[in-house]
């Protein structure tokens, strides 16, 4: 026989759904609802009020080149760099759950990468990817002009591509490796 908690009243039960609910009104709806009004508005500066402007908000920005030159940009930059994630990290975790001599060792030098912070992250990057005074100053001298980041936009999206692979290449890994181990027991 199962056994259930029930209530006399149903007033008890809305009694201890009305925090729940006050919270999602208060930290969801509420803010959803101006995020919505703000955006049919156009907001004065120094606190003068607001315009109604419907949808040209929206008309203006949808119209707008350097908005789709940066959503373009987005999904190159999630795109190339997830996926170029992905496949090192599932061909690393394939090649070192072969129990090879020293496996254990290559396991923890490719998780390292995730337990670096950001900050030092981008350091080490700028350090080796700087055309002046980094490994591409070396490239830089055989091909003039070849790699600077500072200057040519495809340059700089191929830097953080690099450095944001290479950063979640280990956290990838984790998942692929622990993944792994069930086909390893058969």
């Amino acid at each position: 026989m199962e056994k259930r908690v029930t209530f006399g009243r149903w007033t008890i039960g809305i009694l201890f759904a009305v925090p729940q609910l006050l919270l999602i009104f208060t930290f969801f709806y509420w803010p959803a609802g101006q995020a919505v009004y703000w955006s049919l508005t156009l907001q004065q500066p120094w606190g003068g009020g607001n315009i109604w402007v419907g949808l040209d908000n929206f008309r203006s920005i949808l119209s707008n080149a350097d908005y789709w030159n940066s959503i373009t940009a987005s999904l190159v930059f999630a795109g190339i760099s997830t996926g170029l994630a992905m496949v090192i990290a599932l061909v690393l975790a394939v090649l070192t759950d072969r129990q090879l001599a020293g496996s254990w060792l290559y396991r923890v030098v490719l998780i390292w990468p995730y337990g670096i912070a950001a900050p030092a992250l981008a350091m080490a990057f700028r350090f080796i990817l700087a055309p002046e005074a980094g490994f591409m100053a070396v490239v830089n001298q055989v091909w003039p002009g070849f790699w600077d980041p500072g200057l040519d936009g495809a340059d700089a999206m191929a830097s953080i591509i690099v450095a944001f692979s290479w950063k979640y290449v280990g956290y990838n890994f984790i998942f692929f490796l622990a993944a792994s181990r069930p086909f390893r027991a058969r």
